[in-house]
């Protein structure tokens, strides 16, 4: 299993996949079991948006940096984009 090293919850979202990849995960899964998901895929974002059936877990086919899904998810943070969904920006050791 992968090792985290940065966590960061944020409130909004990144539009669509961003090119990032993604897969979906029932959104009566809880966090735990999403997360886990998440590091089996060392996604960088698992977002829970404000409505919908999914949980999205993002930023898994290596096309972004972490600095740069980062850098996308503040600039979404200060744009105020849907600023009722939950994000997790994740970062592991190398």
């Amino acid at each position: 299993m992968e090792k985290i090293i940065y966590m960061k919850k944020y409130r909004t979202d990144i539009n669509g996949s961003w090119g990032i990849g993604h897969i979906t995960v029932d959104i009566n899964m809880s966090f735990k079991e999403v997360l886990e998901k998440a590091l089996e895929k060392k996604a960088f974002v698992i977002v829970k948006p404000s409505r919908g059936k999914y949980w999205y877990v993002k930023g898994i086919n290596g096309n972004k940096t972490f600095e740069e899904i980062e850098e996308h998810i503040e600039n979404n943070l200060k744009n105020d984009y849907r600023n009722k969904s939950q994000c997790w920006l994740i970062n592991y050791e190398e």
